[in-house]
């Protein structure tokens, strides 16, 4: 992944969690004592991350409703890094101490950089928890659509100064001008863009939640008339105005993080719920989640009841964003919005998915995984972490997928996995398939 070739016949030598020799198998020399991993006519690519993902307390096994444990989920996938946005649950130290144990090697998983609880608004001393999330050791600060200019200015102003890297929502009372003239690092969706098409009143005075039924009922209004065009309609209708906000993005040199696929999810359990139970990875979600889908309980199903056909009118939406931002030369990350186990989402697994619609989109294979390799840790660099991955390079760390065919032919190669490595550690086939079975 340093540039879009193949080079054949290499060897690379792995010591510790790092990589520190690569080159032609006739040239270098294997240690004595070494582990072989044969990969004759096999690919060695980077691993993979998922940088917009979310991890939940009840995770560990003895107390999960998941079958399998998520940590797992990524293994398999070839996830060996992920960003959690947002961790879920009663406490929140649990994802430093799984983020700890894994770097020690005491614990399976992909590398963990986190945020800390997202700052949604209202809230009385933004000051206070930023200070305290930075004390505790979280790696960012995540921030809400709930906030009002001045939370917001708050926690942007205590944020830069305490060095902290800032993602998060677009805050209603806020809009994307004054979110990028604040000088937020990353926008955590693309969806978030579309609501810059949405003429809403940002000083209404509500609060918190009341924001969001107001703003989608808005929305919805609003763009009734438009709801039935396809994509090349909606092209031409909303372009001049999607590749303005495009434009905004990159100018404030602003990485967006994909999260495509639940649009997608969404479309799927409103109109072919049955297909949506039915599909092999959804056997992995929580039996909860399961079963409060089939009673028309889930998250989507409710909050789309009685305006279901505005679900891929959104999905056509953010892939016209996604064109033009691609067009402005924005910088992408990969990420799923998978973990909470309360979307339809399956860790993992789902950013199979996200690479698929991205080259669906106008990505080349080369381009898509970029997004989750490359550009990842670009961010993390800017995250004022180690970004010593992405790459197969000496001294990054030894995050590496083999697989049997050419993913810069087609990205669901990439799922033909034969082994992974995550910070040194090596996982046979047989190993993956131990952890999900």
């Amino acid at each position: 992944m340093t540039n879009e070739k193949i080079v054949k016949g290499q060897t690379v030598l792995v010591r510790g969690k790092r990589i520190f020799e690569i080159g032609p198998s006739k040239r270098i020399a294997v240690p004595q004592n070494a582990r072989v991993i044969d990969g004759t006519g096999a690919y060695l690519m980077p691993g993979l991350a998922d940088m917009h993902m979310h991890t939940r307390d009840d995770w560990n096994e003895w107390l999960s409703d998941w079958p399998v444990s998520p940590l797992h989920l990524y293994l398999v996938n070839g996830v060996t890094t992920i960003r959690c946005l947002n961790p879920h649950g009663d406490t929140f130290g649990y994802v430093l101490r799984w983020r700890d144990k894994i770097n020690n090697g005491k614990l399976s998983g992909p590398t963990i950089y986190t945020s800390g609880p997202t700052i949604y608004g209202p809230v009385d001393n933004p000051k206070k928890i930023v200070l305290e999330q930075k004390a505790k050791g979280f790696d960012l600060i995540k921030l809400y659509s709930f906030l009002s200019k001045d939370e917001f200015h708050e926690a942007m102003i205590t944020a830069k100064q305490a060095g902290m890297y800032t993602a998060g929502h677009i805050p209603f009372q806020v809009g994307l001008e004054g979110v990028l003239s604040e000088g937020m690092d990353e926008i955590a969706h693309i969806e978030e863009l579309s609501f810059e098409f949405v003429d809403f009143d940002r000083n209404k005075g509500l609060t918190g939640r009341e924001w969001m039924p107001y703003v989608i009922k808005t929305a919805y209004q609003q763009v009734k008339p438009y709801i039935s065009l396809n994509m090349e309609e909606l092209d031409e209708k909303f372009g001049g105005l999607v590749s303005s906000v495009a434009t905004k993005v990159h100018d404030a040199n602003a990485p967006v993080c994909t999260t495509l696929f639940l649009d997608e999810v969404i479309v799927e359990k409103l109109y072919e719920p049955e297909q949506f139970l039915s599909k092999p990875e959804n056997r992995y979600l929580p039996r909860k989640y399961r079963a409060a889908f089939r009673q028309g309980r889930e998250k989507h199903q409710m909050q789309f009841r009685g305006g279901e056909d505005f679900a891929p009118f959104k999905r056509t939406i953010d892939r016209i964003l996604l064109k033009y931002l691609k067009e402005a030369e924005v910088l992408f990350v990969l990420g799923t919005d998978a973990g909470t186990g309360w979307m339809g989402l399956v860790p993992g697994f789902s950013i199979h998915d996200e690479l698929r619609i991205l080259t669906e989109n106008g990505f080349t294979p080369y381009e898509a995984i970029k997004t989750g390799t490359v550009n990842a840790a670009i961010v993390v660099e800017e995250m004022n972490r180690n970004g010593d991955f992405g790459t197969i390079d000496i001294g990054k760390r030894a995050d590496l997928i083999l697989v049997e065919d050419n993913p810069l032919e087609d990205v669901a190669n990439i799922k033909n996995i034969l082994g992974v490595m995550a910070s040194g550690i090596w996982y046979d086939k047989t190993m993956l398939q131990e952890f999900i079975d």
